[in-house]
């Protein structure tokens, strides 16, 4: 893609389009644009396979949530965040519109009245944290009046680009989402983004 291209781009801005591999993912493994398989998906501990299911059942909404997010903050040539600058991450230029679904992950988390997580260890609830000068473990049981759990959604997306002229992965892109029942209303936030 010459300068033109990429300045035009970088104008117009591109929309999401999802890239969805027919190859299944039989190891059910880590996966990336050379592999061109389906995304590999992760079940926590707990979740059973009817609440699988209904998570499952909302495919479409996650990834309208996801494009509306890829748009709004790596596409939309108005956006104030993107930078287009020479050595800048990610370059607007460069991004082509085109993400596949990488891996994506159903399980809960545990969180007290402050929302702090928690995560099982050794049949108890542990909140793990650094104080700046060592880690701390607070620890709470099962059936803890303070605990809350949430359903949670990791989606791990993968975004081209074309920066030496040929598609490839440039991006990825972590989503989170967390509700309290499976009916709920679905909300991701960015987790991370990082280059590939």
């Amino acid at each position: 893609m010459d300068f033109f291209e990429h300045s035009q781009r970088q104008e117009t801005g591109a929309h999401p389009h999802q890239i969805i591999f027919e190859k299944e993912n039989t190891e059910n493994t880590y996966s990336s644009w050379k592999d061109k398989m389906k995304p590999r998906i992760t079940l926590e501990d707990g979740i059973t396979p009817e609440e699988h299911q209904v998570l499952a059942s909302r495919w479409n909404e996650m990834l309208s949530l996801a494009e509306a997010i890829i748009y709004r903050n790596y596409l939309d040539p108005e956006s104030d965040d993107l930078m287009s600058e020479e050595d800048s991450f990610p370059d607007i230029r460069y991004l082509t519109g085109n993400y596949y679904v990488g891996d994506v992950s159903y399980g809960y988390v545990y969180r007290d009245k402050k929302y702090q997580p928690y995560q099982i260890k050794a049949g108890k609830l542990r909140h793990k944290y650094h104080n700046g000068k060592e880690w701390v473990e607070e620890w709470l049981p099962m059936d803890s009046p303070e605990i809350t759990r949430y359903y949670q959604i990791l989606l791990s997306l993968r975004l081209t680009g074309d920066e030496r002229g040929k598609e490839e992965d440039y991006m990825g892109l972590d989503l989170i989402a967390e509700f309290l029942t499976l009916d709920a209303p679905l909300e991701f936030e960015i987790l991370s983004h990082n280059v590939i």
